[in-house]
């Protein structure tokens, strides 16, 4: 018995801050140690974990990512058990997360979007996927429109972030930390994100499930921005990186599909 108070004594957990709501502990088990995870977020979390460990293995090996489900409590990521009986074990760990499944293969990639604005509105493509001024490198798309324009959801899925606190804009990125956006989660495990909302323009809170077609909020001028506009984005969250998705929309009257272009004039008549 004693030993054993002296083993864990010697236990040292070293943590890194993580924006989202999750909660990495350890119970001790008989030979070791489990660890477990808490998702307080209503999407499913990335966790990857780097252990350092004195005479213990670490089930499924070092420096493994782990997802855990949106809202689960005490899910179990990985054992340690001891090598060696009866001699000296530690370890210390450091972790990182992220939103989403880590190298999602799962989502529909056939799936049709609606245009993120109101029946009978037009809006012109200011910049397109891969575009010169802010878009190198990410698939994602500004739609020029005036400040209130009431923004849609283009899938239904449910919200996991809303920023409306602010109201800077400038054309440099240093202004990026003052976007105003809203995510939502969709059920394929990809993301959509309205940026560029105007300050208290969010019409939904975290938690909410959102239906296609849904009045979400509305645009602004807010961030990097350089004029009134909507920035959309669908992409997959890994990570440490996001892999930004070409998507197709439903225009005119509903019945031609395609993917939009840059300074291309797109109507929602459906």
């Amino acid at each position: 018995m004693k030993n054993y108070l002296l083993l864990t004594f010697l236990l040292i957990t070293s943590l890194c801050k993580a924006e989202q709501n999750v909660k990495i502990y350890y119970e001790q088990i008989e030979n070791g140690y489990n660890v477990y995870a808490d998702n307080d977020e209503f999407c499913p979390v990335s966790i990857k974990i780097d252990f350092t460990v004195t005479n213990l293995n670490i089930d499924g090996g070092n420096n493994n990512i782990y997802v855990v489900n949106a809202e689960d409590k005490k899910q179990l990521l990985t054992s340690l058990t001891v090598s060696k009986k009866g001699k000296a074990y530690k370890f210390s760990y450091k972790y990182w997360t992220n939103y989403g499944k880590h190298n999602n293969k799962e989502y529909d990639e056939n799936y049709i979007y609606d245009l993120p604005f109101k029946t009978s509105n037009k809006f012109k493509i200011y910049q397109g996927y891969n575009g010169t001024f802010s878009h190198q490198n990410e698939n994602s798309l500004d739609f020029t429109m005036p400040v209130g324009t009431e923004l849609t959801a283009i899938r239904e899925g449910v919200v996991i972030k809303v920023i409306e606190k602010n109201n800077k804009n400038c054309g440099q990125e240093e202004c990026k930390k003052y976007n105003n956006l809203i995510i939502i989660y969709h059920s394929d495990g990809t993301f959509a994100e309205y940026t560029h909302i105007k300050q208290n323009g969010s019409k939904v809170k975290v938690g909410d499930k959102i239906s296609k077609g849904q009045l979400i909020g509305y645009s602004g001028n807010v961030g990097w921005s350089i004029g009134p506009h909507l920035h959309l984005v669908i992409f997959n969250q890994n990570i440490d990186n996001r892999e930004t998705l070409k998507t197709k929309f439903r225009t005119g009257d509903g019945n031609t599909i395609e993917f939009l272009t840059e300074k291309e004039e797109y109507s929602r008549n459906y």
